[in-house]
């Protein structure tokens, strides 16, 4: 190859390795923030989703509920065992009461996480806010012995799974978002290099 010829040469393939950094930096910055900003979100709820759990958990082991905690298991209704889904008996009056007690504590839990995900994931919001209205109803139906303990244990149990498969689905979305933004930037940075090389003699 004649000398000029190839120091074009180089100088082509010096020019591209030196300006496709800065083109994958300027085009993938935003995309890298945007995915980066989502992940610390995601993960700052799930911290405080936990912090929430450890909350009711610490709560539920106090003695002034001991008299809920032989109706239904506070801190996992799903753990409740057959003679409890099947109780027949409504609730006395210390245990609307310690029932009462109960919900105060449980709210301020769960007023922490709604804090948190109001700040990083916001369209959780309303998924938590219905599982804690769908609760109360069916503590209100058990106080006002529209329901005996071992239904307000059932519909405690259903409202658990929807809520469950509520925050899954929303959190599946938040994932493909992520995959999404990530695939954006891989595209851009594809649609970058094919533009270089058509600019190339």
């Amino acid at each position: 190859m004649h000398p000029d010829r190839l120091l074009v040469s180089r100088w082509h393939a010096a020019a591209f390795a030196a300006i496709m950094p800065l083109l994958g930096a300027c085009t993938g910055a935003v995309q890298q923030a945007q995915m980066q900003h989502a992940q610390d979100n995601l993960n700052r709820f799930l911290a405080a989703t936990q912090q929430a759990v450890s909350c009711r958990v610490t709560a539920a082991q106090s003695p002034r509920f001991e008299i809920l905690n032989r109706r239904m298991p506070l801190t996992d209704v799903g753990a409740a065992t057959l003679p409890q889904m099947i109780a027949p008996g409504y609730a006395s009056s210390a245990e609307v009461s310690a029932l009462d007690e109960w919900l105060r504590v449980v709210n301020t839990c769960r007023g922490q996480l709604l804090q948190a995900t109001t700040n990083t994931l916001p369209s959780f919001v309303p998924i938590i806010e219905a599982s804690r209205d769908n609760d109360d109803a069916a503590f209100v139906g058990l106080a006002r012995h529209k329901h005996t303990w071992g239904e307000t244990i059932m519909r405690l149990k259903d409202n658990r799974t929807r809520f469950r498969a509520a925050l899954i689905a929303r959190a599946d979305q938040a994932g493909a978002d992520l995959s999404t933004l990530q695939q954006q930037q891989l595209d851009r940075r594809a649609t970058v290099l094919s533009s270089v090389i058509r600019i190339l003699p």
